[in-house]
């Protein structure tokens, strides 16, 4: 179980690679220098009786990882699913997944996942519409806390800091406390991983909201829906299936988060217009 102190850092071992680089200049210099650029390795997630997924990833946080993608790509509905999650010293980049029923999970094949679009084009979308629940109206926050929760994860991004090559998702309760934090190069990995890391600690995430690094697309939106969330908060763009997926599964979409504004595409009833 993991603790509130892990669920807030990210492994940074790991997460980058020092590599050699030329610097030019505007004034017609070149020096050479040493730089840390994000890892990104193919982590391989294999479901016994099933199947493997192969993900390009940031190889930390590997089981919120491996737990939140099968979660958040409907092949469990809950943890309680999962019997054991376990990588091998010689095979640290591979994790192996048990299941009670594993006849109830219908992908039986080999993917290879990018780390910058998911699962794209791989679903009936129409199906996915139904198959997924409209969330729940309980959540509640004003927009000042949601530009300072946005600061605070801000804080918690340290393999941004030394990379500038990561994106980060955190997760927030009703009463705008960050309980989890990862971060990725992909923006659907970094989600996936802050879901697994509250499926593992036994916190749920339904009725809370998120704060994301990056932009908001279709996948995301699905993501979020499938675990619950009311708020998505981004500090970039909104993609218009993300607006019209956000409207339908009864999800505030929020993006251009700025210390002085926000825009809100949908449901803006649950966010109160004051500074508490």
């Amino acid at each position: 179980m993991h603790n509130t102190e892990n669920l807030m850092q990210n492994e940074i071992q790991g997460s980058y690679q020092d590599v050699d680089l030329f610097h030019y200049r505007s004034d017609g210099s070149v020096n050479c220098a040493r730089d840390e650029v994000i890892n990104e390795q193919p982590v391989t997630i294999m479901i016994d009786k099933v199947g493997s997924f192969t993900v390009m990833s940031t190889p930390v946080d590997i089981k919120a990882l491996a737990i939140g993608f099968i979660f958040t790509e409907g092949l469990i509905d809950s943890i309680e699913d999962v019997i054991v999650s376990n990588t091998k010293p010689e095979l640290p980049n591979v994790i192996g997944i048990e299941v009670h029923d594993p006849t109830k999970i219908k992908i039986g094949r080999n993917l290879i996942i990018a780390s910058s679009c998911g699962m794209c084009g791989t679903r009936n979308i129409e199906r996915m519409f139904k198959n997924i629940k409209r969330c729940n109206n309980t959540f509640k926050i004003s927009n000042r806390r949601i530009i300072i929760i946005m600061q605070q994860m801000r804080g918690y991004q340290h393999i941004f800091e030394i990379t500038g090559g990561s994106h980060a998702a955190a997760i927030f309760n009703n009463d705008g406390k960050i309980i989890a934090v990862a971060e990725d190069i992909g923006r659907h990995n970094a989600l996936d991983k802050v879901i697994g890391k509250c499926l593992l600690a036994g916190l749920t995430t339904r009725g809370c909201g998120l704060a994301l690094s990056g932009r908001v697309s279709l996948e995301i939106v699905t993501k979020a829906a499938r675990a619950g969330i009311e708020l998505i908060a981004a500090v970039s763009a909104v993609s218009s299936f993300a607006v019209s997926a956000a409207d339908r599964w009864n999800i505030t979409l929020c993006g251009f988060v700025r210390p002085d504004k926000m825009n809100v595409y949908t449901k803006h009833e649950r966010i109160n217009n004051n500074n508490e």
